[in-house]
C-alpha cells in the first residue's frame, strides 16, 4: 500500500512538472530587436540573404521566429517573403577580412526549415513564423527571399546592433548563382545584423532529465521518511 501511495505521489509530481514545462519552458535564445540603427539593407527581388547567428542558453527547438523588414509605399500588393534556416555545414570557402587576413568558413548547407510564403505590408513591419518546431544547432543561418519586388519598389531587412541576447557576425550571407558568399555593408562600417528574435523550447532529452530529477527527489524524500 505504501509503495502504491508513493507511486501516486511521484506521478502527481511528474504531472505537475510536465504542466510547468509546457507553460514556462519557452525562452528567447536570440534577440536583436533592441538597438535600432535606423538602416535597411535592400537585397533585391528574388535574392536570398541573411545572418549567421549564435544562440544563447540551451533551448534548441525553435518554435517562433520574428524579423523586421521595410516595404516602401506604392507597393502593388503582390509582394511576399519566405524565411529559411540552414546549418552551416556546406562547402568551405576562404573569407578575406578588411585587414587582409583570411579564414576558412563553412557555408550554409543543410536546409532545416522553410516558412510559408508571408505577405508583406508597407512601412516598417514585423514578420512572424509561429507555432512550428525545428531543432537547430548552436549557430545557424537564417535567410529571407523577397519576391514580387519591381524596379520601382523597395523591400529589405532592418538593421539593429548589437544583439541583446546571443550574437551575430557583422557580415551577412548572400546566395548568388547557387553559391554562398559573405558580404559587408558600407565596407564593414555598418554591422550587418538584421533585426530578429528567436524563441525556443528544450529538446526532449533535457525535459526528460528534468522530470527524472523530480522523480528522484520524490524517491529521496520517501526514503528519508522511512529511515527517520
Amino acid at each position: 500500500m505504501r509503495t502504491m501511495f508513493n507511486l501516486a505521489k511521484a506521478l502527481a509530481v511528474l504531472s505537475a512538472l510536465l504542466s510547468l514545462c509546457s507553460n514556462t519552458a519557452a525562452s528567447v535564445v536570440y534577440d536583436n530587436s533592441t538597438y535600432d540603427l535606423n538602416q535597411i539593407y535592400f537585397g533585391g527581388d528574388g535574392v536570398e540573404y541573411g545572418n549567421q547567428i549564435n544562440l544563447a542558453g540551451t533551448d534548441r527547438i525553435v518554435t517562433d521566429f520574428q524579423f523586421e523588414y521595410f516595404l516602401g509605399a506604392g507597393a502593388s500588393g503582390d509582394e511576399s517573403v519566405q524565411l529559411r534556416f540552414y546549418s552551416n555545414d556546406g562547402p568551405v570557402i576562404t573569407e578575406t577580412a578588411s585587414d587582409g587576413t583570411t579564414r576558412q568558413i563553412q557555408t550554409p548547407g543543410t536546409l532545416l526549415y522553410t516558412s510559408p510564403v508571408l505577405t508583406l505590408q508597407t512601412g516598417n513591419q514585423t514578420a512572424e513564423a509561429l507555432n512550428f518546431a525545428v531543432t537547430v544547432p548552436n549557430s545557424f543561418t537564417w535567410t529571407v527571399t523577397f519576391n514580387g519586388i519591381s524596379s520601382t519598389e523597395t523591400a529589405g531587412l532592418r538593421i539593429y546592433s548589437p544583439p541583446a541576447i546571443g550574437s551575430s557576425f557583422d557580415d551577412f550571407w548572400q546566395k548568388n548563382n547557387g553559391s554562398w558568399n559573405t558580404y559587408l555593408i558600407d565596407n564593414g562600417a555598418t554591422p550587418a545584423n538584421f533585426a530578429a528574435r528567436v524563441t525556443a523550447v528544450p529538446e526532449p532529452g533535457t525535459l526528460a532529465l528534468a522530470l527524472l530529477a523530480g522523480l528522484g527527489w520524490v524517491g529521496y524524500l520517501g526514503l528519508r521518511r522511512r529511515s527517520s
